[in-house]
């Protein structure tokens, strides 16, 4: 069910972005979109059998996704499937690291691509990526996200619609995710697809 909340909230926000941007309600219901995704990445890598695959399935889709949303959303940003991928290369790195040092110096070293690439969300995303599979099944989920999520909206300013991303850190925690299950191509198509949608429909009405 958070599958179907994150794919639809994601065209919610993208539709008010560029139909409607002036009305925030659209970019407001959009703010549960991310730290949905978020947790179904970090969830991903606790259920997955291929790691590598799994990994090499976003990043294709973020390369895919990368040309329709330079068209229609950010030329300055990498998509958030770029994000996605840094996030479980840092999850990753905490999991296997031998020792400290090596999980503390590889995801920094992450943080620090994710800034140098200027992925969606930045470190932040990156970082409450890694949140959500640290702090699966616990309530300290609540408390270190919603600290990442007011720390992020306090350091810029614009963000501020991002405080509104707290909410879906109650329903991954407290609501059952009952698995209605979505053909994974749906899943994996859902984005690129929904962009070039917008995309075609918004050329045609201007």
């Amino acid at each position: 069910m958070l599958r179907i909340i994150a794919l639809i909230t994601m065209a919610v926000d993208h539709i008010g972005l560029i139909f409607f941007p002036e009305y925030f309600i659209f970019r407001i219901i959009g703010r549960l979109a991310f730290p949905l995704f978020a947790f179904g990445v970090a969830q991903g890598y606790f259920y997955t059998k291929n790691l590598s695959k799994y990994l090499q399935r976003i990043l294709l889709l973020a390369l895919i996704s990368q040309p329709i949303f330079y068209l229609l959303i950010n030329q300055e940003n990498l998509n958030i499937c770029f994000t996605l991928t840094l996030g479980l290369s840092a999850i990753y790195l905490y999991d296997k690291g031998k020792n400290w040092w090596v999980k503390v110096f590889g995801i920094i070293s992450v943080l620090i691509l994710g800034q140098w690439l200027n992925v969606e969300y930045g470190a932040y995303g990156i970082l409450l990526i890694l949140c959500f599979y640290i702090f699966r099944n616990n309530i300290l989920l609540i408390l270190v996200g919603s600290l990442l999520i007011f720390s992020q909206a306090l350091l810029n300013y614009s963000q501020i619609l991002n405080l509104f991303a707290i909410i879906p850190l109650f329903l991954v925690y407290y609501a059952k995710d009952e698995r209605i299950k979505i053909n994974r191509w749906i899943q994996y198509l859902f984005y690129p697809v929904h962009l070039l949608i917008i995309y075609i429909v918004f050329k045609l009405i201007n």
